[in-house]
């Protein structure tokens, strides 16, 4: 694993640290739930399933049972954020549509498949280990998982575009607009990297540690993600500044 890849991994997890805090602290003060949700589902994903899998993957130098109990804990706590993702796109982005809540419901009936999958057939090693997967547990795995920030990623491109009409008319907040753009993109890149360690244990069967391009891919999105995520949560001035003086998009004639 090179030095720029355990770095963009590494900010990746401390910008989900800061911003799932941040926003547990909301949810403290308001008690609703799509702040709940948020927040289990950024630090859950983002910070603890991170933290787990890697002493999973690197740190313990145990037995077998040790390692599988590691990648458990830290596949069970992503499968946790990522239903709480599912939640919160439902319930803010769809709560009315009834086709939403039937998709919230069956992403997560395959992800609690799926993970009784990996557990059942001991696929769940491959994660911490370099054996070639031999069944197709792992990359359904990963496409249940992935579906998720998918999911949200686009309601927030969907958003942004509705948002960037209004704009044009003064109906929207320049930097409203331009939060809800950072947002799909700091929820995209992760999805893009499910997209790419599917095809990567397709291809070759193994993790991404197998080779540094891929590793270097994923960490690349990881990075990508937390500027994103940074800039969404706490824009500094020159930045906010760059936004509200910017011209704003044309009308169309």
């Amino acid at each position: 694993m090179t030095a720029l890849s355990v770095a963009g991994l590494v900010l990746s997890m401390l910008a989900s640290l800061v911003v799932g805090s941040r926003v547990l602290g909301l949810w403290w003060r308001t008690r609703k739930l799509p702040e709940l949700l948020l927040a289990v589902a950024t630090l859950c994903v983002g910070f603890i399933a991170y933290a787990v899998g890697t002493a999973g993957k690197i740190l313990v130098e145990g037995t077998q049972d040790q390692r599988a109990l590691f990648t458990l804990i830290g596949l069970s706590v992503e499968c946790i954020g990522h239903v709480a993702l599912v939640a919160f796109s439902w319930r803010v982005f769809r709560p009315r549509e009834a086709w939403a809540g039937g998709l919230a419901g069956t992403l997560t009936a395959l992800i609690a498949v799926a993970l009784a999958g990996e557990i059942v057939s001991g696929e769940l090693l491959r994660y911490s280990d370099m054996i070639p997967i031999s069944g197709p547990w792992v990359p359904f795995g990963l496409a249940a998982r992935g579906a998720a920030p998918t999911w949200m990623a686009l309601e927030c491109f969907h958003l942004h575009h509705k948002l960037r009409l209004r704009q044009r008319i003064g109906l929207a907040d320049p930097l409203v607009v331009n939060r809800v753009l950072l947002w799909g993109v700091a929820i995209g890149c992760p999805a893009l990297g499910f997209a790419v360690s599917i095809a990567h244990r397709l291809v070759y069967g193994t993790g991404l540690r197998a080779h540094v391009w891929a590793l270097s891919t994923v960490s690349l999105l990881a990075t990508t993600s937390a500027v994103a995520l940074s800039l969404a949560f706490f824009p500094p001035k020159v930045y906010r500044r760059w936004l509200e003086e910017r011209p704003g998009p044309a009308p169309r004639a």
